[in-house]
């Protein structure tokens, strides 16, 4: 099994890093420093973590001078910024550094710091999955050209992720448009009874599958099970859930084209989405990506994982 992620936390807002340290040990490695950048540059170079997150709190931009340099070694080093704190003072951080953070997480009434640490986890695992969908990608590249160049004769081309204007998207483009998503989803109003138990619909061709997920999760959260697309748009019509968690392929309707259904709905946009799919499918893996989806879990589904994951959606 991985490792856990490594965090490396500074900045002002010395409460929400005790917060860190007290609510996410189990999800991270953690190692705090001050906010020199000699500080936070010596750390980086022998710590090496997955990202360096600015606890952000009253910092005068002058204070924050020094996170180009700090932004460059990150990205020297293959790891990025976060920025987390308070919804306000991470608004005051985006107006005076524009672009500087590479993801920006924030605490709220509904948004509390295992929260966020849910969104700083999903946007590092989709970081990751895009680099290795683009090592791939250029692994394919160097193929094709050795074939080319000895005349095999080979028609192969790589390929490279596409935008809905048709042009080829950066992975800088890919991890914005991630951080993008995971800001838009933490955004979003959550509205519940107080003791109410939280409604999770499952929906898989594979009655094994659903049978297993709801075993796992129906001691705590009231579970419906779907068999097909079609019959889980049927559910939605009359009853409301607080989550989907959508197997990718599916027959007659596959998970891509029920989840376009439900972001076509006014109705139902606003209900979470988590692909279930495929371990080893890379292609398979970035096109649910490029559907900026809450989340996705792998198959076989951890148990641990599922739990974790529908915790940290709806409570």
């Amino acid at each position: 099994m991985a490792g856990k992620k490594k965090l490396l936390l500074f900045g002002a807002n010395h409460a929400l890093i005790d917060d860190f340290f007290e609510q996410l040990a189990d999800r991270f490695e953690m190692l705090s420093c001050s906010s020199h950048a000699e500080d936070i540059c010596g750390h980086l170079s022998y710590y090496d973590p997955d990202a360096a997150v600015l606890c952000v709190y009253d910092e005068k931009r002058e204070e924050l001078s020094m996170l180009g340099q700090v932004k460059e070694l990150l990205k020297k080093r293959g790891s990025v910024l976060v920025v987390a704190g308070d919804g306000t003072k991470c608004d005051d951080f985006e107006r005076m550094m524009p672009q500087m953070a590479d993801c920006v997480v924030r605490r709220s009434r509904v948004c509390n710091c295992r929260m966020m640490g849910g969104q700083i986890d999903t946007f590092l695992n989709t970081m990751s999955m895009f680099r290795m969908i683009k090592k791939e990608e250029n692994d394919s590249a160097v193929i094709s050209a050795n074939h080319v160049a000895h005349g095999s004769g080979s028609h192969a081309v790589p390929i490279a992720p596409v935008s809905k204007s048709g042009q080829k998207e950066s992975l800088d483009d890919l991890l914005a448009a991630a951080a993008q998503a995971v800001e838009e989803m933490a955004a979003m109003p959550v509205q519940r009874k107080p003791g109410e138990r939280r409604h999770v619909l499952v929906v898989d061709d594979d009655s094994s599958m659903l049978r297993m997920i709801k075993d796992i999760l129906g001691e705590r959260y009231d579970v419906a099970a779907a068999i097909s697309g079609k019959v889980a748009l049927k559910f939605l019509e009359s009853r409301r859930t607080d989550l989907i968690l959508l197997d990718y392929e599916m027959p007659e309707q596959s998970g891509a084209d029920v989840y376009e259904k439900i972001l076509q709905n006014p109705a139902l946009r606003h209900i979470p989405v988590v692909f279930l799919t495929g371990v080893s499918d890379r292609e398979r893996i970035a096109a649910v990506l490029a559907m900026r989806p809450r989340g996705y879990l792998l198959k076989p589904i951890d148990s641990e994982r599922l739990k974790k994951t529908v915790e940290e959606i709806v409570g």
